[in-house]
């Protein structure tokens, strides 16, 4: 609907004439025939009287159908995630460009775009990020949900990180609530009943995930002068830690997304007992890791847990890497890396080799 007919429809829902609508405008009457006939359109400094005269806004007035636009950006974002999670990072990155030149002031797709740069950008080691600077700058000027804003600064401070511009990066952290402030853990202690328990369920999920993360985390300190801050033998006790607290929490095995986690961890041990030279313990510890990566390759993404800590709740996917996934990653460092030579001479060799394979991606 073109806005000349937008305002004769209003005008008259409002039962005021050409005459005096011109009056109120201080033009003529044939100034509104004009544009009622569509032959000209109003100056966009009488775009705010208009709005008040009619009491409505810019957006009934110029015919912009809200709700048919809302759903059209919501389709975007789900497809530019579904993209995400197939590890298709350009097609997602050109996706979201279409939908921040069709809708420029729409600040989801701003932040969506942003983090799937930065998500490209470190997998290429691509270190130009003004870009993602700006749109997230933009975010931050202009944008007033606090949701979208939170997620704009910790996709600016990665960007930063990333760019090597740590100072920038320590003063925008600065900005973020501290965790005790968080939204979760308000609600840690209120949400009851059916109605709520999905969410419970979910910060629990993350609870649990970044618990295993930070014990990870924690093996990876090392001092100013690059020496590990734990030795080797309390790094091993941390791995097998890790591993075990992953295991008593999902004795169905239903890691999920988790088992990336374990994966890793396990890895580490078969690589450490690798070079203390006990094979058995390497081979116990190469299986497990088998183990988890193949369930990253293979669960259901939107199954729930069965495990009671989560169960009935689906922790859902994870973004696929485009060079292959974790089976294909781990069949590369076993059939080839020079360290792994000495597991290729092993019995149990050939059946971990066909078990990866049956559900490697390859590039």
């Amino acid at each position: 609907m073109s806005i000349g007919t937008t305002i004769k429809r209003l005008r008259r829902e409002k039962d005021i004439t050409q005459e005096q609508l011109a009056e109120y405008l201080g033009i003529t009457s044939r100034a509104i025939s004009q544009w009622e006939c569509d032959r000209t359109a109003p100056d966009i400094s009488q775009l705010p009287a208009l709005c008040n005269i009619f009491d409505v806004s810019s957006d009934v007035l110029l015919g912009i159908d809200i709700e048919k636009n809302n759903e059209e950006i919501k389709k975007y974002l789900t497809e530019a995630a579904e993209l995400g999670y197939q590890g298709l990072g350009a097609e997602r990155i050109a996706l979201l460009r279409e939908a921040n030149k069709k809708f420029p002031r729409n600040y989801k797709i701003m932040q969506s775009l942003a983090d799937s740069l930065v998500c490209e950008y470190s997998r290429k080691g691509i270190k130009e990020y003004d870009e993602v600077f700006d749109l997230c700058n933009r975010i931050l000027a202009e944008c007033t949900d606090s949701t979208t804003r939170y997620e704009a600064i910790d996709t600016l401070g990665t960007a930063y990180g990333y760019a090597g511009k740590k100072e920038e990066m320590l003063k925008l952290a600065e900005e973020m609530p501290r965790t005790h402030f968080s939204y979760e853990n308000f609600m840690m202690y209120r949400w009851k009943g059916d109605a709520d328990f999905e969410e419970f369920q979910g910060y629990l999920s993350f609870l649990i995930y970044h618990t295993a993360e930070m014990i990870e985390l924690a093996v990876g300190q090392r001092h100013d002068n690059g020496e590990f801050i734990y030795p080797l033998e309390d790094r091993i006790h941390l791995w097998k830690t890790e591993v075990g607290f992953l295991e008593l929490l999902f004795p169905d095995g239903d890691y999920q997304y988790k088992a990336q986690l374990g994966e890793a961890a396990c890895s580490l041990l078969c690589t450490a007992y690798l070079r203390k030279q006990n094979y058995e313990e390497a081979w116990k510890w190469l299986e497990k890791s088998a183990d988890f990566a193949i369930h990253m390759d293979t669960y259901d993404f939107d199954a729930p847990h069965t495990s009671p800590i989560l169960r009935g709740y689906s922790s859902g996917g994870w973004i696929m890497e485009s060079e292959g996934n974790r089976s294909q990653s781990m069949l590369e460092w076993l059939t080839t890396d020079d360290e792994a030579a000495v597991l290729r001479s092993n019995a149990r060799y050939e059946t971990l080799v066909d078990r990866l394979k049956a559900v490697a991606k390859k590039p």
